[in-house]
């Protein structure tokens, strides 16, 4: 350990300065690795690499060859060891920081590590810093399938619970029943489910031990010293920090020499999170929220209110997935979450369906109150078709494990889409998930419902069939989509094009990098069905208004204001929709245009709104004597109904997909001011135009939600 730090101490201009301690804490967590040479039968230090990060993303600090033994590939073999045991782990990146002016950025150009940034350095010496950046080959997303005798990743793949510093005002929320109370009590139970790790610094214990005359005995401080701490920050780097941070959040009393206590406080709570790399700070503090900005540009860490950390760990929002329909044929479908006095049933049936007792237990298993699973049933006329279940999912890396189970029978794509939309829709509710799906493997319906679902195998081996998907649940404009791309990039290690393309049909081409840095092509369909659901609205991509009479609407589309005593039709529960008009519509609705939903004022029973978005997946001309049941059951229209469409006896099919409610609808009044409507009002199917369909998402808000 010695040699180690004096070589790292005898090139600072090159490796910078580190305190002791943070070679000894490096070694004990296996980050500091030690190459030697055997010369002459004696070993002697030859050099190291020392690292750390959190995990999935690790970083450099420092690799260093003693002179007489370079060019020997030395620190190469180091950093292609780190590589391959961060690889194992199923690590996506490796950075390193190198001043421009210094050689060693030939050695990083060698080893693939790119520049992705570059940074001014500190103050004192005014250098331009490198940000170098490997991604690793790990299994991914657009993984090729795997055998049984390679690694394969867990299932439920969940990255490492992530670090936050808890500032003493959250915990005085709870103890003193403050309006934010409710916010903090949420973010404990998360971190008590193990959720995230809520730690506090030294500095939080002395300051509850401060306001008490009997620290000793006093129930809040003995509380306090019972959470998780963190290691204290060395003085000579403590200070250093502090003073960073009074100049950012307190600049005018920091300047006059002026700072209270509690700066000094909340400057100790910060440097502390800072130096252990904790994912980031939880406070009420507004003056340290409104410098959260500048804290992540300069320490990358992440300010955060108590009450927007626990909607991202602990939604309230939980909706049972329960729905009543009827088929086309007139069988009642019910569409519920199982109570225990069916849990024997449906052991039983998964029994049958050949699936192994664990994977049962898992399935069947109702979770926890942070992070309860959903259960659901689907019956055909009082007899139990299909099972699914999955986890809530929770975080800014939320995953969910899943199952599905179905009964061969010609209802079993039916009860697929039903149980397949339901999860989809529900682990991307509050923000992008990924979905891992564990397939009966007696069913051919249930796999390829998945992979028409866009789901992709991720293993080969025995036991169940693995899948794996992105839900985003969201509409993506060429307005957000900076926002979305830096989203998907730091949740889930998948890259987007820097600019959205310009739409030139369906298949318009986007190119994704997944997290081991390979590069697919993929279309506009193939996008929205892998991370589905999903709608991109594109420059150039045709979107029309298309009325509907509210009935239809309320059946077609579930967007009725209060919920129907009668079933619903069949399909309400699909994935894939009907809407049935006039042949002279399908000028404007071609495949792989998005429609807008309005819903007609009718005999003043509509609402005179946009009420839904969609995506057009196919359309055609039919005549009504030739139409198959197959597609009339994803519609709502009686063979009567059909028959007032158009006089000629043709009708046109629009099939459509990505179904997104409007929590704003959007009037009459403000569709004639965006110049959508006119003394017509969408008697029949229109073009509009891009900037008002960007304005008609952007105040209408869509939700994936449909049960």
């Amino acid at each position: 350990m010695e040699v180690v730090r004096e070589r790292g101490d005898s090139e600072r201009e090159a490796l910078g300065f580190l305190p002791r301690c943070v070679y000894s804490e490096a070694a004990a967590q296996g980050k500091l690795y030690v190459a030697t040479v055997n010369v002459g039968g004696e070993e002697f230090y030859a050099g190291h690499l020392l690292f750390g990060g959190r995990f999935p993303h690790l970083r450099v600090f420092q690799v260093y060859v003693v002179p007489e033994f370079r060019h020997q590939n030395i620190g190469v073999d180091l950093v292609k060891v780190l590589t391959a045991d961060a690889e194992k782990q199923y690590c996506i990146t490796i950075s390193a920081r190198v001043a421009a002016d210094l050689p060693a950025n030939a050695f990083w150009e060698q080893l693939a590590f790119p520049v992705v940034r570059t940074e001014r350095g500190g103050a004192s010496t005014g250098r331009l810093i490198n940000v170098r950046r490997r991604e690793l080959d790990s299994p991914t997303l657009f993984s090729t399938v795997r055998s049984d005798g390679d690694l394969a990743r867990p299932a439920a793949c969940r990255v490492e619970q992530p670090i936050y510093a808890l500032d003493i005002n959250v915990l005085l929320d709870v103890l003193k029943d403050r309006p934010r109370a409710e916010h903090a009590r949420r973010l404990l139970t998360a971190s008590m489910s193990g959720i995230l790790r809520l730690f506090v610094a030294h500095e939080f214990v002395h300051e509850l031990s401060r306001a008490t005359q009997t620290p000793s005995i006093d129930p809040v401080v003995r509380l306090a010293m019972a959470l998780p701490q963190f290691t204290e920050v060395p003085d000579l780097l403590l200070g250093d920090l502090k003073g960073e941070l009074a100049d950012i959040i307190f600049p005018s009393r920091s300047k006059a020499g002026a700072l209270r206590e509690r700066d000094h406080s909340d400057l100790a709570h910060l440097a502390t999170m800072i130096y252990h790399s904790a994912s980031g700070f939880v406070t009420s503090d507004e003056a340290v929220l409104r410098k959260r900005g500048e804290l992540n540009a300069k320490y990358g860490i992440d300010v955060v209110g108590p009450a927007e950390l626990a909607e991202l760990y602990m939604p309230r929002q939980w909706t049972a997935a329960e729905m009543s329909a009827v088929s086309l044929e007139g069988t009642p479908i019910e569409i519920a979450e199982m109570g225990e006095g069916k849990r024997k049933e449906v052991e039983n049936f998964l029994s049958s369906r050949a699936m192994p007792s664990e994977q049962i237990s898992r399935a069947l298993s109702s979770g926890q109150s942070a992070c309860p699973r959903h259960r659901v049933t689907v019956s055909f006329g009082n007899v139990l078709m299909g099972f699914a279940s999955w986890e809530a999912a929770r975080g800014p890396n939320a995953s969910s494990e899943a199952w599905l189970a179905v009964e061969p029978d010609t209802m079993a794509e039916l009860a697929c889409d039903a149980l397949i939309e339901a999860m989809s829709r529900d682990v991307c509710a509050t923000r992008p998930a990924s979905l891992f799906l564990r397939v009966d493997p007696a069913s051919p319906e249930a796999r390829e419902s998945a992979v028409a679902h866009g789901f992709r195998a991720m293993s080969a081996g025995s036991g169940l069939p693995r899948y794996e998907k992105f839900c985003l649940g969201a509409v993506i404009t060429p307005g957000n989509w900076v926002a979305s791309r830096g989203l998907l990039s730091s949740a889930f290690g998948v890259g987007l094009p820097e600019s959205p393309p310009i739409y030139d049909g369906p298949n318009t081409i986007i190119t994704v990098k997944s997290q081991e840095g390979v590069l697919e092509r993929l279309s506009v369909k193939d996008f929205e069905a892998h991370f589905g659901p999903v709608i991109l609205m594109l420059d150039g991509r045709p979107v029309s208004i298309v009325p509907i009479h509210r009935s239809y609407a309320d059946q077609l589309l579930g967007t009725g204001i209060q919920a129907s005593l009668l079933p619903s039709p069949e399909a309400a529960a699909r994935r894939e929709r009907l809407y049935l008009g006039s042949p002279r519509t399908l000028s404007v609705l071609t495949p792989g245009s998005l429609i807008l939903f309005y819903e007609s004022i009718g005999n003043n029973d509509g609402r005179g709104a946009i009420v839904a978005a969609a995506q057009v997946v196919r359309s055609a001309v039919c005549d009504r004597s030739a139409l198959d049941s197959g597609d009339t059951r994803r519609g709502v229209l009686s063979s009567e109904e059909i028959g007032s469409l158009s006089a000629s006896g043709r009708t046109a099919l629009t099939f459509f997909n990505q179904l997104m409610k409007l929590e704003n609808p959007i009037g009459l009044r403000r569709l004639r001011a965006m110049g959508c409507a006119d003394g017509a009002n969408f008697v029949t199917a229109r073009r509009i135009d891009q900037s008002a369909a960007m304005a008609i998402i952007e105040e209408g808000k869509p939700n994936v939600r449909l049960l």
